[in-house]
């Protein structure tokens, strides 16, 4: 793992918690959060060509 997959991952769980939780500034980006995270982790996988 690499540190785009970390930070995807946990991008992507804070967008997820905002969704169903108040978190100050997070809350109104939840989806685009969830987005950035799903792109930095599909990004940083592992290359299968």
């Amino acid at each position: 793992m690499n540190l785009g997959w970390i930070c995807g991952f946990f991008i992507g769980i804070l967008g997820i918690i905002s969704h169903f939780t108040y978190i100050h500034m997070a809350s109104e980006y939840n989806y685009w959060l969830l987005v950035i995270g799903f792109f930095l982790v599909s990004l940083s996988g592992p290359r299968r060509f």
